[in-house]
């Protein structure tokens, strides 16, 4: 089950979560999730704004900026956020267990 921050502003309910289109995002704008504890000042922004793409991809950057600023406890909001991502990241590398599995292996 996928991982999500849940929360209300102005009203409007809002479920932060990260798919793996989302990282493909991220990484095609160039954001490097092996970054994160290098660069948390420039990582932690980007890591809430994409969050808000899976099912909130139309709410303004000025918003999602608004909205960043008034969260409290922003180093357990990093720590979630980073351990959202990397769950997800990790789910590429899963094996496929069902019937039409593939099994290979190498000649060398």
């Amino acid at each position: 089950m996928s991982k999500t921050i849940q929360f209300t502003y102005k009203d409007v309910d809002y479920t932060l979560e990260y798919t793996r289109k989302t990282l493909e995002k991220m990484e095609a704008d160039g954001i490097v999730l092996a970054d994160m504890n290098k660069k948390p000042i420039t990582i932690l922004p980007k890591l809430f704004e994409y969050a808000f793409y899976a099912h909130h991809k139309r709410v303004k950057k000025t918003q999602v900026e608004e909205i960043f600023h008034l969260f409290t406890n922003k180093n357990e909001m990093y720590a979630k956020l980073s351990e959202m991502a990397t769950d997800t990241l990790n789910t590429l590398f899963e094996d496929d267990n069902s019937k039409n599995a593939i099994s290979w292996k190498a000649s060398f």
